[in-house]
């Protein structure tokens, strides 16, 4: 009888019924997880009521720092929940919230308890859990949907041995999000489904939209991205726009100026390259930093070759300056200031997302415009003051 209603269970996962007598609960494992895996059940009193208690497991190879689960596309967004051996045979449960991109800190109002079951079992940190205030984020969202967001989170290394859940923890270097219909983890009103639950619940092991990130990688995208557009903006156009009055002859435009932008242009086309596949990572494709670096980009790569390569034109047939030729002079110093404003914006907003960038980092930004552009100021001056000896 009990095989009977294993079968009937699984075909009514498949066939995406989900009858409350027939109860599930969805897993997902991630593929760069390094072996953790997450399952999550929703009793049916608490779908048709909108919030009640929800019970999710948590399981991760012992030799993990920590391994967290977390409501939300951003580990800003709601409850996470990590856990660390507490002993040999014993699991730490530690209840958080993050309020900024920090290590988050343990909150007791989140009503979240360690079931039966839960423990370290050959070599696997399991955690079954009960919690009774988790189907509401901070923003006031309920996660009881069809697109329901999660966060997961691995740091390797070295075993946090700790009953503390006010525990410091160092920062992940693998994370991720995924989306799951949590309709389709609906059923049954067990106390505890992920052990000796009765009825049995069918597992679905899904594959959801997802998105893995090593942080590793994505601290080394950061510097490329810093290291591009930096000396794209800060040391390449400036100095590469004075050689026009450095080398005042009939083939600096076409032969030097040109090429050497051109370069410029496309070393800050590489940086902000890097830039969207970070803010890709963070989910922040639309922050105040993105944006300006699209307008600053967009002007560099489209807007100036276009006004460069008219001016020459019109130059060649003419030998008269034009519109074209002030404006391209003048839009791109504005660009090339604009973009090193947005670069000493950016410092301070990848400050905010990681707090361990150097706080040296933008004080040497600062000093390295500054001579620069003492420079560029001085040498024009110099130029015109030569002209017009």
């Amino acid at each position: 009888m009990m095989g009977w209603y294993l079968l009937l269970s699984v075909a009514f996962c498949y066939l995406g019924i989900v009858p409350s007598a027939l109860a599930q609960i969805i897993n997902y494992t991630p593929s760069a997880g390094g072996g953790v895996s997450y399952g999550i059940n929703i009793p049916s009193s608490t779908f048709q009521l909108g919030s009640g208690p929800i019970f999710f497991q948590l399981q991760a190879p012992a030799d993990l720092k920590w391994a967290a689960l977390g409501l939300g596309n951003q580990m800003t967004d709601g409850q996470l929940f990590v856990i660390y051996s507490a002993s040999d045979t014993n699991v730490t449960l530690s209840p958080r919230r993050a309020n900024t991109h920090v290590a988050p800190t343990y909150d007791p109002t989140i009503r979240a308890f360690l079931l039966e079951g839960s423990g370290v079992y050959n070599g696997l940190l399991t955690a079954n859990v009960r919690c009774d205030n988790c189907t509401t984020l901070g923003n006031g969202k309920n996660i009881l949907s069809n697109r329901s967001s999660w966060v997961w989170a691995v740091a390797h290394g070295p075993q946090l041995v700790s009953s503390n859940v006010s525990e410091t923890i160092y920062q992940h270097d693998w994370h991720g999000i995924f989306t799951f219909d949590l309709k389709k983890a609906v059923g049954g009103d067990s106390s505890n489904p992920f052990f000796h639950s009765s009825p049995p619940f069918a597992r679905l092991t899904l594959n959801p939209e997802q998105q893995q990130i090593s942080d590793t990688l994505l601290h080394k995208k950061r510097i490329a991205h810093g290291v591009m557009t930096s000396v794209a903006f800060v040391l390449l156009f400036p100095n590469f726009g004075l050689l026009l009055h450095i080398i005042p002859t009939r083939y600096t435009v076409a032969w030097i100026h040109a090429p050497l932008q051109m370069f410029a242009v496309l070393l800050a086309l590489a940086g902000f390259m890097f830039g969207v596949s970070v803010s890709k990572d963070l989910q922040d494709l639309a922050g105040y930093h993105p944006i300006l670096g699209y307008l600053s980009i967009g002007g560099v790569v489209i807007i100036q070759p276009i006004l460069g390569i008219i001016q020459h034109v019109k130059f060649r047939r003419s030998r008269e300056k034009t519109l074209y030729g002030v404006s391209h002079r003048w839009l791109g110093r504005f660009l090339c200031a604009f973009g090193i404003v947005n670069g000493g914006i950016g410092f301070h907003y990848a400050q905010a997302k990681n707090p361990d960038i150097p706080l040296a980092s933008p004080i040497v930004y600062a000093i390295i415009c500054a001579l620069v552009g003492a420079i560029y100021v001085l040498w024009l001056a110099v130029a015109r003051y030569g002209v017009a000896a």
